[in-house]
């Protein structure tokens, strides 16, 4: 099932062929069936094939594209299922997205238009579309999607077939738990449609995956759901801080700093708020009110290394690749605002993992962990977690903190990680250098391609050079 580049234009024939393929594509599938079914995403057509000499590229009978709702003129790969007598056009990546305005045909998905450009120019120079598209844009009765498509350097509107694949990337959380959506996943696999990163991660449910993986289980902190007064007075009996979380928070959002002192408890918040309690009856009522009945939980306190009094985490970006395997992809640490949080979103900044390990402390013994021993948890832990989540993922960001003495600890894990185009800050003076297609794209690309069914092959390797005798 190896496939070819090729670019279908339309074409109109003065014979009964519908679609002219060159020689030798047709050689190379040995295909000799004068019919067979031509398929682009979820439409299929039968149609009549010939071959042509001296051509890279193929013709279509306008109508039969049309039927198909295949773009032309644009590079796409194609390959041939013999045992189904079929032609495939691919791969076919749809980004289900919340919202965008196609009034700004140049900057229709805000700050993250940049993401999608990238993702549909490599998609192009690859050979393939890319579809974003909403969920109201969907027409399951009728099998088309009606998204933006990038030509021409903007994105227009375009009526395409459901996509071989579907990525989600709905910032709503309140959208995915409800039952359109839930209906909407159920029609992807009764049309087998791999549809991936199917939901926001809720933190009690990564930690419920976990707990019971004997390989987790030393990387995570205690945690229990806040459901009591006494929820509260076993964690901070037990842990001199605890942190409340919200249990389908993002971004360090209604974080809540619990701590234990000699008369009473103290409560801080991101932004500098301070309140002091002298029972934890006080400290239980005014929790209650803050969290205004959303699910909350309680972590753990650690004492992190970090610098001048600034929490630092490191986020690692795992993501299953071209064999559809899990590998890390990119690494950062993050250095907060306040003792609190250390979310970029939430005023914090980014430095190397190698710095953060030199510069933050304080190392009180144990042994200091490397940047390829915070990676290696961290592929560790994305496997773990699917093997214990319901759902198909393909991406997390893994959110690790070392503490004082070298341990490393699971902080949280996020299916939707940021597209932002954040960076490292470069050393003064020195120029950024041309931006390079991030690798987090290229690999979601990867991933893409491979269960749309045209896995990309491995670059090969640079022949060594041979030593020469002088």
């Amino acid at each position: 099932m190896s496939y070819v580049p090729t670019i279908a234009y339309p074409y109109e024939p003065k014979s009964e062929v519908d679609l002219y393929l060159p020689q030798a594509h047709m050689r190379k599938w040995n295909l000799q069936a004068p019919t067979l079914t031509v398929q682009f995403g979820s439409k299929q057509v039968r149609a009549r094939v010939s071959g042509m000499e001296r051509s890279r590229r193929a013709l279509i009978r306008p109508a039969v594209a049309q039927e198909l709702h295949l773009p032309t003129g644009v590079p796409i790969l194609a390959k041939y299922k013999a045992d189904q007598q079929t032609l495939v056009f691919g791969p076919y990546v749809g980004i289900l997205v919340s919202t965008y305005n196609a009034q700004y045909p140049q900057y229709p998905f805000g700050p993250l238009t940049s993401f999608f450009n990238e993702a549909a120019d490599i998609c192009r120079r690859r050979g393939g579309i890319v579809c974003a598209f909403r969920l109201q844009d969907v027409n399951w009765d009728a099998g088309i999607v009606r998204g933006l498509v990038k030509r021409g350097g903007v994105w227009k509107q375009k009526v395409l077939p459901l996509p071989q694949c579907i990525y989600n990337r709905l910032v709503s959380r309140q959208r995915e738990r409800s039952e359109q959506m839930t209906q909407w996943i159920e029609r992807c696999k009764d049309a087998s449609i791999p549809f991936f990163n199917e939901q926001f991660l809720n933190k009690w449910d990564v930690h419920a995956a976990l707990e019971s993986k004997e390989a987790a289980a030393p990387y995570l902190p205690a945690m229990v759901r806040y459901q009591s007064q006494e929820d509260l007075r076993q964690m901070l009996a037990s842990h001199r801080t605890v942190y409340a979380k919200p249990a389908n928070g993002s971004m360090g959002r209604g974080i809540i700093r619990l701590r234990r002192m000699e008369n009473g408890y103290q409560v801080a918040r991101p932004g500098g708020l301070k309140k002091t309690f002298s029972t934890l009856q006080g400290l239980h009522q005014y929790l209650s009110k803050q969290t205004k009945g959303k699910a909350y939980l309680l972590q753990q306190g650690l004492t992190l290394i970090g610098l001048q009094n600034r929490p630092s985490d490191f986020r690692v970006l795992v993501q299953k690749d071209r064999k559809g395997e899990w590998a890390v992809t990119s690494m950062v640490a993050r250095l907060g605002q306040n003792r609190i949080v250390s979310n970029i979103s939430r005023g914090g900044s980014m430095l190397s993992p190698l710095q953060a390990l030199r510069l933050c402390g304080p190392w009180l013994g144990g042994t200091k962990p490397s940047p390829e021993t915070l990676k290696a948890i961290a592929l560790k832990l994305s496997v773990l977690l699917e093997d214990g989540l319901p759902g198909h993922y393909a991406e997390f960001g893994v959110d690790l903190g070392v503490d004082v003495r070298g341990h490393v600890w699971l902080l949280e894990v996020n299916s939707k990680p940021s597209k932002a185009a954040n960076t490292i800050p470069l050393p003064e003076g020195v120029e950024e250098p041309p931006r390079r297609a991030r690798p987090s794209v290229l690999r979601m690309l990867d991933y893409s391609a491979f269960v749309c069914g045209f896995p990309r092959a491995a670059k090969p390797k640079p022949a060594a050079k041979k030593n020469r005798r002088r």
